[in-house]
């Protein structure tokens, strides 16, 4: 009896394991889709499963070889999705690499009033160009006085809480929504050693309900349209809420063929982290990590290094990159 408890206990986790896992080739709809999501968490726990399932078959408590096979297959299957990340891309280049650029992305919180960290944080990364998500005007203005000997040129959009700082020349910046097709986007045409690069800020709706959920896929169909028509190298940066084993990060990718800089340097989880205005239990929120903040880029770069910075009372990490114009 002990033996049959055992092996109906082991396909029932497979079989609830398996499903998460495979949603990401097939959660279009909401709420399936936020399950995508966890990639990284299904592989821990399918590590976990296989291990405790083929020491059950070594000692004989457990005699189907098939579902040994299964949680091997799964945890292949999780480690497929995720391992790739710590490969190395074609778009890396040497990390002492001449003329790079260094692009900060970072969602402050609309709730984090401590502009202090703010400034510490970017005085301590020293970007070219740093892009401030969910910003207020209050905060804009005290960042462009603190910085204003580093990051000499700025603009915060009159909707969606967009900003950008950057020591590049700004030859052109609007904030956009494609006819109201999107959310808000910040778009930016910046001088790099006489050349010309676009940047676009984004930052598409929390999924969290069914309306918010469209209108974050409309957005990212809106970028997929508009970014093919873009001649010039591209920057994109933002909270996506979103991560790459979502369906709808896949398409577009796909659509778009731009590089997200992460590959290469690992998963890197921005989001949560804990802050003064994040009412969840510390313990519980490296459980939950995820990538959401992403930074794209064209062709034209190359890509020297990304990594993860402070989160300067935010409930998100900031996104560092640091990108070379070949």
């Amino acid at each position: 009896m002990s033996q049959r408890i055992t092996l109906i206990l082991a396909i029932a986790t497979l079989v609830i394991l398996g499903s998460l896992s495979l949603a990401s080739h097939v959660a279009w709809s909401w709420p399936l889709e936020l399950i995508t999501h966890f990639r990284v968490q299904y592989l821990v726990l399918s590590l976990i499963v296989s291990i405790v399932i083929v020491i059950l078959w070594k000692t004989h408590h457990l005699k189907n070889k098939v579902v040994v096979f299964a949680a091997l297959v799964l945890l292949g299957m999780n480690a497929i999705a995720v391992l790739p990340w710590y490969l190395p891309h074609s778009q890396q280049v040497a990390i002492n690499s001449a003329k790079q650029i260094r692009v900060l992305s970072f969602n402050l919180n609309v709730q984090n009033k401590n502009a202090e960290e703010v400034i510490n944080l970017v005085q301590n990364e020293r970007p070219d160009i740093a892009l401030f998500i969910e910003i207020s005007q209050g905060t804009f203005d005290k960042l462009k006085i603190e910085l204003k000997n580093t990051l000499t040129n700025g603009f915060r959009s009159p909707g969606g809480g967009l900003a950008i700082l950057t020591r590049l020349p700004i030859k052109d910046v609007k904030g956009d929504n494609f006819n109201g097709k999107s959310g808000h986007n910040l778009i930016a045409t910046l001088a790099l050693d006489n050349k010309l690069i676009k940047f676009i800020g984004t930052h598409p709706l929390v999924p969290v309900k069914p309306s918010t959920f469209h209108r974050r896929n409309q957005q990212l169909a809106a970028l997929s349209d508009y970014i093919p028509s873009i001649k010039e190298p591209l920057i994109l940066v933002g909270d996506f809420n979103l991560t790459p084993w979502s369906p709808y990060y896949r398409r577009f990718v796909n659509k778009t063929n731009l590089h997200n800089t992460r590959l290469g340097f690992g998963v890197l989880p921005s989001w949560p982290r804990s802050a003064s205005h994040v009412n969840l239990p510390s313990w519980l929120l490296p459980l939950m990590n995820i990538p959401i903040d992403h930074c794209f880029v064209s062709q034209q770069f190359g890509v020297a290094r990304t990594h993860i910075g402070a989160n300067a009372n935010s409930d998100h990490a900031s996104l560092i990159t640091d990108l070379v114009l070949r």
